[in-house]
Protein backbone atom coordinates (compact mmCIF):
# COMPACT_ATOMS: atom_id res chain seq x y z
CA UNK A 1 0.00 0.00 0.00
CA UNK A 2 1.01 3.44 -0.97
CA UNK A 3 2.02 5.56 1.85
CA UNK A 4 1.64 9.38 2.16
CA UNK A 5 3.20 12.39 3.53
CA UNK A 6 2.87 16.46 2.91
CA UNK A 7 5.06 18.20 1.00
CA UNK A 8 4.75 22.02 1.06
CA UNK A 9 0.73 21.30 1.12
CA UNK A 10 0.99 18.40 -1.80
CA UNK A 11 0.27 15.33 -0.82
CA UNK A 12 3.04 12.56 -1.92
CA UNK A 13 2.74 9.15 -2.13
CA UNK A 14 5.06 6.38 -2.06
CA UNK A 15 5.12 3.72 -4.04
CA UNK A 16 7.26 0.57 -5.09
CA UNK A 17 9.58 1.14 -7.77
CA UNK A 18 8.68 -0.95 -11.12
CA UNK A 19 9.60 -1.33 -14.84
CA UNK A 20 6.53 0.99 -15.46
CA UNK A 21 8.55 3.71 -14.01
CA UNK A 22 11.82 3.37 -16.00
CA UNK A 23 10.50 6.14 -18.15
CA UNK A 24 9.99 8.65 -15.88
CA UNK A 25 13.13 7.63 -13.75
CA UNK A 26 15.45 8.28 -16.82
CA UNK A 27 13.61 11.93 -17.89
CA UNK A 28 14.68 12.79 -14.34
CA UNK A 29 17.85 11.28 -14.12
CA UNK A 30 18.61 13.39 -17.86
CA UNK A 31 17.64 16.20 -15.94
CA UNK A 32 19.87 15.73 -13.04
CA UNK A 33 23.02 15.34 -15.20
CA UNK A 34 22.45 18.35 -16.94
CA UNK A 35 22.69 20.16 -13.95
CA UNK A 36 25.91 18.24 -12.93
CA UNK A 37 27.14 19.38 -16.24
CA UNK A 38 26.86 22.59 -16.01
CA UNK A 39 28.16 22.04 -12.75
CA UNK A 40 31.00 20.57 -14.27
CA UNK A 41 31.67 20.62 -17.76
CA UNK A 42 34.08 17.61 -17.93
CA UNK A 43 31.64 15.38 -16.60
CA UNK A 44 30.20 15.68 -20.59
CA UNK A 45 27.18 15.39 -22.20
CA UNK A 46 26.43 11.41 -22.66
CA UNK A 47 24.17 11.06 -19.88
CA UNK A 48 22.25 14.13 -20.61
CA UNK A 49 20.87 12.00 -23.29
CA UNK A 50 17.37 10.23 -22.35
CA UNK A 51 18.12 7.22 -23.88
CA UNK A 52 21.17 6.73 -22.01
CA UNK A 53 19.55 7.32 -19.24
CA UNK A 54 16.91 4.89 -19.50
CA UNK A 55 19.47 2.29 -20.86
CA UNK A 56 21.62 2.69 -17.58
CA UNK A 57 18.22 2.47 -15.41
CA UNK A 58 17.58 -0.89 -17.53
CA UNK A 59 20.90 -1.80 -16.59
CA UNK A 60 20.14 -1.44 -12.68
CA UNK A 61 16.77 -3.29 -13.04
CA UNK A 62 18.53 -6.24 -14.34
CA UNK A 63 21.21 -5.96 -11.64
CA UNK A 64 18.76 -6.56 -8.76
CA UNK A 65 18.20 -2.41 -8.41
CA UNK A 66 14.98 -2.17 -6.25
CA UNK A 67 13.42 0.60 -4.33
CA UNK A 68 10.52 3.17 -4.25
CA UNK A 69 9.36 6.20 -6.22
CA UNK A 70 7.73 9.31 -5.06
CA UNK A 71 4.33 10.38 -6.95
CA UNK A 72 2.91 13.94 -6.73
CA UNK A 73 -0.38 14.13 -8.30
CA UNK A 74 -0.02 11.12 -10.45
CA UNK A 75 3.81 12.16 -11.45
CA UNK A 76 6.72 10.39 -10.68
CA UNK A 77 9.22 13.32 -8.82
CA UNK A 78 11.63 11.26 -7.60
CA UNK A 79 12.84 7.80 -7.52
CA UNK A 80 15.53 5.67 -4.45
CA UNK A 81 17.12 1.94 -5.47
CA UNK A 82 19.61 0.00 -3.85
CA UNK A 83 21.58 -3.18 -4.48
CA UNK A 84 21.51 -5.41 -1.62
CA UNK A 85 25.01 -7.24 -0.69
CA UNK A 86 26.72 -9.12 1.60
CA UNK A 87 30.44 -9.60 2.05
CA UNK A 88 33.24 -7.44 3.69
CA UNK A 89 31.56 -4.67 3.45
CA UNK A 90 28.99 -6.31 6.17
CA UNK A 91 25.49 -7.06 4.91
CA UNK A 92 24.90 -4.22 3.36
CA UNK A 93 22.36 -2.20 0.58
CA UNK A 94 24.22 -0.38 -2.04
CA UNK A 95 22.75 2.67 -3.88
CA UNK A 96 25.09 4.19 -6.72
CA UNK A 97 24.81 7.73 -8.21
CA UNK A 98 22.17 6.77 -10.71
CA UNK A 99 20.02 5.40 -8.13
CA UNK A 100 18.42 8.05 -5.94
CA UNK A 101 17.31 11.56 -7.69
CA UNK A 102 14.42 13.99 -7.69
CA UNK A 103 12.90 16.49 -9.67
CA UNK A 104 14.11 20.02 -9.04
CA UNK A 105 10.60 21.88 -8.51
CA UNK A 106 10.15 19.26 -5.62
CA UNK A 107 13.14 19.08 -3.64
CA UNK A 108 15.92 16.63 -1.83
CA UNK A 109 13.21 16.43 0.68
CA UNK A 110 11.90 14.07 -1.54
CA UNK A 111 14.60 11.60 -0.69
CA UNK A 112 14.55 12.30 2.78
CA UNK A 113 11.03 10.63 2.59
CA UNK A 114 12.50 7.38 0.07
CA UNK A 115 14.95 6.91 2.63
CA UNK A 116 13.07 6.79 5.70
CA UNK A 117 10.42 4.64 3.94
CA UNK A 118 12.64 1.91 2.77
CA UNK A 119 15.51 1.86 5.06
CA UNK A 120 13.40 0.32 7.99
CA UNK A 121 12.41 -2.35 5.39
CA UNK A 122 16.55 -2.57 4.97
CA UNK A 123 17.20 -2.57 8.75
CA UNK A 124 14.76 -5.57 9.19
CA UNK A 125 16.95 -7.64 6.67
CA UNK A 126 19.55 -6.80 8.89
CA UNK A 127 21.19 -4.53 6.76
CA UNK A 128 22.60 -2.62 8.80
CA UNK A 129 25.36 -0.64 6.13
CA UNK A 130 23.50 1.68 3.94
CA UNK A 131 26.31 3.05 1.28
CA UNK A 132 25.28 5.63 -1.76
CA UNK A 133 27.25 7.74 -4.22
CA UNK A 134 25.91 10.88 -4.29
CA UNK A 135 26.83 13.76 -6.92
CA UNK A 136 28.25 17.28 -4.88
CA UNK A 137 25.42 19.18 -5.41
CA UNK A 138 23.09 16.82 -3.36
CA UNK A 139 26.20 16.06 -0.66
CA UNK A 140 24.27 18.17 2.16
CA UNK A 141 21.22 16.47 1.78
CA UNK A 142 22.87 12.89 2.74
CA UNK A 143 24.89 14.53 5.51
CA UNK A 144 21.70 15.54 7.07
CA UNK A 145 20.82 11.88 6.76
CA UNK A 146 23.14 10.55 8.94
CA UNK A 147 25.85 9.38 5.89
CA UNK A 148 29.30 11.02 6.69
CA UNK A 149 31.60 10.84 3.90
CA UNK A 150 33.81 7.73 2.46
CA UNK A 151 35.39 8.14 -0.62
CA UNK A 152 35.67 11.84 -2.80
CA UNK A 153 35.23 10.92 -6.61
CA UNK A 154 36.86 13.57 -8.54
CA UNK A 155 37.86 15.02 -12.08
CA UNK A 156 39.97 17.27 -13.97
CA UNK A 157 41.14 18.74 -17.19
CA UNK A 158 44.17 17.43 -18.46
CA UNK A 159 46.32 19.95 -18.89
CA UNK A 160 48.27 20.57 -21.87
CA UNK A 161 51.67 19.31 -22.46
CA UNK A 162 54.55 20.95 -21.44
CA UNK A 163 57.45 18.79 -21.42
CA UNK A 164 58.45 16.43 -24.53
CA UNK A 165 60.59 14.57 -21.48
CA UNK A 166 60.17 12.99 -18.42
CA UNK A 167 61.76 14.50 -15.62
CA UNK A 168 65.12 13.24 -13.79
CA UNK A 169 64.40 10.28 -12.42
CA UNK A 170 60.63 8.81 -13.68
CA UNK A 171 60.54 6.38 -15.88
CA UNK A 172 58.16 3.84 -17.56
CA UNK A 173 58.53 0.84 -15.45
CA UNK A 174 57.92 -3.09 -16.78
CA UNK A 175 57.27 -6.23 -15.50
CA UNK A 176 61.13 -6.58 -14.31
CA UNK A 177 60.77 -3.64 -11.76
CA UNK A 178 57.95 -5.95 -9.75
CA UNK A 179 60.52 -6.71 -6.80
CA UNK A 180 61.99 -3.32 -6.61
CA UNK A 181 58.08 -2.38 -6.38
CA UNK A 182 57.76 -4.76 -3.38
CA UNK A 183 57.96 -2.66 -0.47
CA UNK A 184 55.60 0.38 -1.96
CA UNK A 185 52.73 -2.24 -3.02
CA UNK A 186 50.82 -2.52 0.64
CA UNK A 187 51.80 1.21 1.38
CA UNK A 188 47.84 1.80 0.20
CA UNK A 189 46.59 -0.51 2.20
CA UNK A 190 48.66 0.82 5.10
CA UNK A 191 47.38 4.16 4.71
CA UNK A 192 43.75 3.25 4.62
CA UNK A 193 44.11 1.14 7.65
CA UNK A 194 45.49 3.68 10.03
CA UNK A 195 44.10 6.11 12.11
CA UNK A 196 42.36 8.51 10.83
CA UNK A 197 40.90 6.15 8.10
CA UNK A 198 40.39 2.78 10.04
CA UNK A 199 39.40 0.99 6.60
CA UNK A 200 38.77 -2.88 6.95
CA UNK A 201 41.32 -4.59 4.65
CA UNK A 202 40.89 -8.64 4.61
CA UNK A 203 43.88 -10.79 3.76
CA UNK A 204 42.71 -11.41 0.06
CA UNK A 205 43.45 -8.28 -0.31
CA UNK A 206 46.89 -8.26 0.46
CA UNK A 207 47.57 -11.50 -1.27
CA UNK A 208 46.80 -10.27 -4.52
CA UNK A 209 48.88 -7.02 -4.38
CA UNK A 210 51.74 -8.65 -6.47
CA UNK A 211 49.40 -10.49 -8.96
CA UNK A 212 47.75 -7.17 -9.47
CA UNK A 213 50.46 -4.95 -10.19
CA UNK A 214 52.52 -7.30 -12.37
CA UNK A 215 48.87 -7.44 -14.56
CA UNK A 216 49.16 -3.29 -14.83
CA UNK A 217 52.55 -3.43 -15.70
CA UNK A 218 52.21 -6.61 -18.22
CA UNK A 219 49.27 -4.27 -20.19
CA UNK A 220 50.76 -1.98 -22.89
CA UNK A 221 47.47 0.68 -22.65
CA UNK A 222 48.71 1.22 -18.77
CA UNK A 223 51.17 3.71 -18.26
CA UNK A 224 53.03 2.69 -14.75
CA UNK A 225 55.18 5.62 -14.28
CA UNK A 226 57.93 5.24 -10.92
CA UNK A 227 60.25 7.61 -9.75
CA UNK A 228 64.19 6.32 -8.80
CA UNK A 229 65.94 7.89 -6.04
CA UNK A 230 68.98 7.16 -4.25
CA UNK A 231 67.26 4.24 -2.34
CA UNK A 232 65.98 3.03 -5.92
CA UNK A 233 62.33 3.05 -6.64
CA UNK A 234 60.77 5.69 -4.11
CA UNK A 235 56.76 6.30 -5.64
CA UNK A 236 54.57 5.15 -9.08
CA UNK A 237 51.60 6.77 -10.78
CA UNK A 238 49.39 4.39 -12.85
CA UNK A 239 47.34 5.24 -15.62
CA UNK A 240 44.57 3.46 -17.34
CA UNK A 241 42.33 4.66 -20.02
CA UNK A 242 38.87 4.15 -18.84
CA UNK A 243 37.37 0.90 -21.13
CA UNK A 244 34.63 2.15 -22.72
CA UNK A 245 32.46 -0.78 -21.04
CA UNK A 246 33.62 1.24 -17.70
CA UNK A 247 32.65 4.44 -18.82
CA UNK A 248 29.89 5.83 -15.82
CA UNK A 249 28.48 8.91 -15.33
CA UNK A 250 31.39 9.41 -12.86
CA UNK A 251 34.20 8.17 -15.49
CA UNK A 252 33.01 9.92 -19.32
CA UNK A 253 34.41 7.48 -22.53
CA UNK A 254 37.15 8.36 -23.68
CA UNK A 255 39.00 9.46 -20.21
CA UNK A 256 41.91 8.15 -18.54
CA UNK A 257 42.11 7.41 -14.65
CA UNK A 258 44.45 7.50 -12.29
CA UNK A 259 43.90 4.19 -10.65
CA UNK A 260 47.18 3.92 -7.75
CA UNK A 261 49.58 5.93 -6.50
CA UNK A 262 52.10 6.02 -3.99
CA UNK A 263 55.32 7.35 -2.39
CA UNK A 264 57.27 5.73 -0.37
CA UNK A 265 57.82 7.72 3.42
CA UNK A 266 61.49 8.14 3.22
CA UNK A 267 60.89 10.60 0.17
CA UNK A 268 57.69 12.15 1.01
CA UNK A 269 57.77 16.18 1.19
CA UNK A 270 60.04 16.25 -1.70
CA UNK A 271 58.40 16.76 -4.06
CA UNK A 272 58.05 12.69 -5.38
CA UNK A 273 54.60 12.24 -6.34
CA UNK A 274 53.86 16.04 -7.95
CA UNK A 275 56.68 15.33 -10.34
CA UNK A 276 55.29 12.06 -11.18
CA UNK A 277 51.83 12.64 -11.43
CA UNK A 278 53.15 16.23 -13.37
CA UNK A 279 54.38 13.63 -15.65
CA UNK A 280 51.99 11.10 -16.27
CA UNK A 281 49.49 13.86 -17.02
CA UNK A 282 51.71 15.42 -19.66
CA UNK A 283 52.11 12.17 -21.17
CA UNK A 284 48.10 11.61 -21.28
CA UNK A 285 48.33 14.64 -22.94
CA UNK A 286 50.45 13.53 -25.26
CA UNK A 287 48.40 10.55 -25.67
CA UNK A 288 45.31 12.24 -26.66
CA UNK A 289 43.13 12.29 -23.34
CA UNK A 290 41.65 15.51 -22.44
CA UNK A 291 39.67 14.15 -19.08
CA UNK A 292 41.29 12.59 -15.78
CA UNK A 293 39.63 10.81 -13.00
CA UNK A 294 40.16 9.43 -9.80
CA UNK A 295 39.02 9.31 -5.97
CA UNK A 296 40.60 8.72 -2.63
CA UNK A 297 39.78 8.16 0.86
CA UNK A 298 38.14 11.60 2.39
CA UNK A 299 39.96 10.29 5.88
CA UNK A 300 43.16 10.14 4.45
CA UNK A 301 44.83 13.53 5.50
CA UNK A 302 48.12 12.97 2.88
CA UNK A 303 45.29 12.27 -0.50
CA UNK A 304 42.82 14.83 0.94
CA UNK A 305 45.54 17.74 0.64
CA UNK A 306 47.25 16.45 -2.09
CA UNK A 307 45.43 15.55 -4.93
CA UNK A 308 42.71 18.90 -5.09
CA UNK A 309 45.86 20.31 -5.15
CA UNK A 310 47.25 18.97 -8.22
CA UNK A 311 43.79 20.35 -9.96
CA UNK A 312 41.33 17.79 -9.03
CA UNK A 313 37.77 18.70 -8.25
CA UNK A 314 35.20 16.67 -6.16
CA UNK A 315 32.28 15.66 -8.43
CA UNK A 316 30.87 12.91 -6.29
CA UNK A 317 30.95 11.35 -2.98
CA UNK A 318 30.66 7.66 -1.57
CA UNK A 319 28.61 8.29 1.76
CA UNK A 320 28.34 5.07 4.22
CA UNK A 321 25.91 4.99 7.00
CA UNK A 322 26.32 2.28 9.66
CA UNK A 323 23.28 1.46 12.24
CA UNK A 324 24.00 0.65 15.76
CA UNK A 325 23.46 -3.46 15.89
CA UNK A 326 21.78 -2.78 19.16
CA UNK A 327 18.84 -2.14 16.81
CA UNK A 328 18.22 -5.69 15.74
CA UNK A 329 18.28 -6.77 19.49
CA UNK A 330 15.73 -7.80 21.79
CA UNK A 331 16.46 -4.96 23.93
CA UNK A 332 15.74 -2.20 21.66
CA UNK A 333 12.32 -0.51 22.09
CA UNK A 334 11.11 0.93 19.09
CA UNK A 335 9.52 4.51 19.35
CA UNK A 336 5.40 4.25 20.45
Amino acid sequence: MPSSSVDSGTAIAIETFGLAHLGRAAELLTARHQRDVTLEPALGGRFSLLEECKALLEQAWKDGARGAVAVREGVVVGYLLTRPGDGQRGRHCWTHLQDAVYSPDAGPVILQQLYAHLSGQWLADGRLHHYTVAPAADLPLWLTLGFPHEQVHAIMDVPARTSAQAPCGVRQASPADIDALEPLLGLINEAHAAPPVFAFTDRPMWDILRSGHLELLSDPAVAYWVSEGLEGIDGFVVMRPVPDDESSILKPKGSVELILASTAPHARGMGVGRRLTEWALADAAHRGFTVCVTDWRAANPLSSVFWPRRGFRPVAYRLHRILDPRLTGSDHVPGP
